[in-house]
């Protein structure tokens, strides 16, 4: 009991100056110099209505003109891009292959005869049927024929298809801050107003959500991703039905010779059930992305906020209370055998037995994942392989090394859960304690040097993402004083009582540090945004970092720009 006061009393102490660390770290990095896009301007959804005659720009304008006279730049409203980035996306693909067959014809220069040999493709579907006909006056017509056809859909787009949000901008940081957190309608679903992320993190197709459809969608999504949580087993059960090796041989007769060969029908029936499972749990964080996505959230780091915490309480659900409890039931099922009112004592003395299974987990994580992680095996070989086969020209082989970012997404909820599994066992098995030690002491090793040296990053939030960390601590913690609640009254431990305090605490110094730090991460403090930048930015040029590509034309004018 002691032991589990300590370890609480010291988790509230470390949260406690974590938390006032990466707040300072945060206000430090926002407090720079260096200007940035998104310090300068607001997402504005749910716009009203227009008045008859006035056009959805000038009520933007006039709106925002009459609350900040001072400060307000102007306004971009979003628009429908689905067809301009259509053509936009066709234009780009036959650039790429354009620059692909002119380097191919400057390498046969380079290698045979000075004429060189022009590369040739088919007109048809993926190149493999169709008239053979001269790559690089291929691919060249194609552009010239596009391009008149993107310009006049960017002008329409820009013209006819506005929709009820728009990016607003502002002069001074400190007013763009001030209108993001200011409330600038009486009612909830009118003018909502928040900060803009970073250019390059904007989902543009869910700016046009209104209020009613974002909030219907964020309930649906948390309904399935609950049901998915507390039944994942069916889907995988369902998916194994149709995968036995006789549905196999119905639906792909050709594979009949070879699964009617004894060791590898022996191999697929141990194998084809677990290959499932682990196919399911790849896909996993992209299913969970897709429906966080889905919610009508309107950057994509908050996506992976969101994503992440989906994926960190399916984890500790299914993976940590799923072996806890389903493997110490069944290792002990014969003893339940005519002695059912046995089930709490077996329980309570075969928990800790568990904590085998997850010490070895541990020690496999740090050993292999971060050996892993740190050599890059996998991706060097991907990366080779590529370089050789698909990779032509410098743009394709600088994106095939490209490292990528750091996954947030999965790689916060998988060390949430070495800590989970650290915190529960910690009384009950203390062995685990060095290895948990080992792992986060490594991890501060390896992924340091990972974050610093290898991946890049596609977004910055500035830290936005330590507050749902701080939460899945003190989930973690809860969890852990549950347990132990639970422990003791199953061993009859007269004081097991004493753990209801701890709980009330825990809750208590979760909502006090949600009031008095949290405020300052889901906004931009004005104390902090006062400090003067060491050059004043463009602000035209942060407007025109917000056009979306398919949008962005040297051709288009500001009076054509002006009509959005």
């Amino acid at each position: 009991m002691i032991a589990v006061y300590w370890v609480s009393l010291v988790t509230y102490f470390l949260l406690w100056k974590a938390y006032k660390h990466v707040s300072d770290i945060r206000a430090t990095a926002l407090r720079s110099s260096e200007p940035r896009a998104e310090q300068f301007a607001i997402l504005v959804r749910d716009i009203p209505h227009a008045r008859e005659g006035e056009t959805k720009k000038e009520q933007v304008d006039s709106y925002f003109k009459a609350i900040y006279p001072d400060t307000f730049y102007r306004a971009m409203i979003v628009t429908d891009n689905k067809e301009v980035n259509k053509i936009w996306e066709e234009l780009e693909k036959n650039r790429k292959k354009l620059l692909r067959a002119e380097t191919i014809y400057a390498e046969s220069r380079s290698i045979g005869s000075p004429e060189g040999v022009r590369p040739t493709t088919r007109t048809g579907f993926l190149g493999l049927y169709g008239t053979k006909v001269d790559s690089i006056e291929y691919y060249t017509e194609k552009i010239n024929e596009i391009t008149p056809k993107l310009e006049a859909e960017q002008k329409i787009t820009l013209r006819d298809r506005q929709l009820s949000s728009a990016l607003v901008f502002f002069t001074s940081r400190v007013a763009a801050a001030s209108a993001a957190q200011s409330l600038h309608a009486r009612m909830v679903d009118s003018w909502v107003v928040v900060d803009a992320p970073e250019p390059r993190q904007v989902i543009w197709t869910n700016l046009s959500l209104n209020y009613y459809s974002r909030t219907i969608r964020k309930y649906v999504v948390y309904t399935i991703v609950s049901l998915t949580i507390l039944f994942f087993m069916i889907p995988i059960t369902f998916i194994t039905a149709f995968t036995t090796l006789e549905n196999l041989e119905m639906l792909l007769p050709f594979l009949r010779p070879i699964i009617e060969i004894k060791s590898v029908r022996t191999l697929l029936e141990a194998f084809i059930p677990q290959l499932v499972l682990i196919i399911f749990l790849a896909l996993l964080p992209m299913l969970l992305r897709y429906l966080s996505k889905a919610e009508g959230i309107p950057s994509e780091s908050h996506v992976t906020r969101a994503a992440s915490g989906k994926y960190f309480y399916f984890t500790v659900l299914n993976v940590f209370i799923g072996v806890s409890l389903g493997g110490s039931l069944l290792y002990n099922i014969k003893r339940l055998e005519g002695k059912p009112d046995a089930i709490i004592e077996v329980l309570a003395a075969s928990i800790p037995y568990s904590a085998t299974f997850f010490l070895t987990y541990v020690a496999l994580r740090f050993f292999i994942g971060y050996g892993l992680e740190l050599s890059r095996v996998i991706p060097f070989a991907i990366f080779h392989c590529k370089r050789k086969l698909l990779c032509k020209t410098e743009a394709e082989v600088k994106e095939a090394w490209a490292p990528g970012d750091f996954r947030y997404a999965t790689r916060f909820p998988s060390d949430m859960l070495i800590l989970t599994i650290t915190l529960c066992y910690s009384v009950i098995a203390p062995l685990i304690i060095p290895f948990g030690v080992i792992y986060f002491g490594m991890g501060w090793l390896v992924i340091r040097n990972q974050a610093l040296n290898v991946y890049v990053p596609s977004c910055e939030s500035f830290g936005r993402m330590w507050p749902h960390i701080h939460t899945r601590f003190l989930s973690a913690l809860v969890f852990y004083q549950v347990i132990m609640f639970g422990y003791f009254g199953v061993k009859k431990f007269i004081y097991a009582f004493a753990i209801i305090p701890l709980l009330l605490m825990s809750l208590i110094f979760a909502y006090v540090c949600n009031k008095k730090f949290y405020r300052f991460f889901h906004h931009r403090a004005l104390e902090v945004m006062c400090h003067e930048l060491k050059e004043t930015p463009d602000i035209d040029s942060v407007y025109r970092s917000y056009l979306p590509p398919s949008l962005n034309s040297d051709k288009l004018d500001d009076d054509e720009y002006e009509i959005v």
